[in-house]
């Protein structure tokens, strides 16, 4: 994806040169008191000019859009320089707040994708957790694949979304339950938090779908 992003936005600045506005940008920096002394990535920085070589070589800032990541900030500098390059070719005329939605979106979809990926790692590993606790405390009463219906008074586990156990075992702790098998399954529902619920239900989705 970053790839991607670099791409698009090289693309945009190998013809912005062309024309007096350009867009560069700098993903997950750490400091706002380092930023303008930092090489940014796209339209004519290349990846090698900072704002102030930028400032420099004749280009002013003329907007700047600051946002908020899990690991720092992002910056897209938007830069304009009076001096408008003459050539053979046709200038770049592209409209400056398309330019800089594209990127936005294109480091939106980029830090949804990191986010996507953090949850499924976070499942895999509490559903290696999910399957101890599920031999050792669940198996007995609901089947090795969680097929079997307790005391012939609750549904297969396996059928359930991660929501429905999680409303089950709420209503067990707070006693709202009251079947044959309560008095069995309340200390258990005590013994379970949320992860490790998630845990058990990415365990039997699991072994389930193989």
């Amino acid at each position: 994806m970053k790839k991607a992003i670099l791409s698009t936005i090289l693309l945009l600045g190998s013809t912005s040169l062309l024309a007096d506005t350009t867009m560069c940008f700098k993903e997950n920096h750490q400091s706002m008191s380092t930023i303008e002394n930092t090489p940014l990535n796209g339209g004519a920085c290349l990846g090698k000019y900072t704002v102030n070589d930028m400032k420099t070589k004749g280009w002013s800032v003329d907007d700047i859009k600051i946002s908020q990541t899990a690991s720092g900030m992002s910056f897209i500098y938007v830069l304009k320089t009076a001096t408008i390059v003459n050539t053979s070719s046709s200038n770049f005329t592209g409209n400056q707040a398309q330019m800089e939605a594209n990127i936005i979106a294109k480091l939106e979809k980029k830090k949804e994708e990191e986010i996507k990926a953090k949850e499924i790692q976070e499942i895999q590993e509490a559903a290696i957790d999910g399957e101890k606790t599920y031999v050792n405390k669940c198996q007995n009463c609901h089947g090795i694949n969680g097929q079997k219906s307790a005391y012939n008074s609750s549904r297969p586990l396996k059928d359930l979304s991660v929501e429905d156990m999680n409303e089950s075992i709420k209503d067990y702790k707070l006693g709202k339950i009251d079947s044959q098998n309560a008095s069995i399954m309340t200390p258990y529902a005590n013994y379970l938090d949320t992860k490790t619920i998630k845990g058990i239900h990415g365990y039997l989705n699991k072994i389930n779908t193989k």
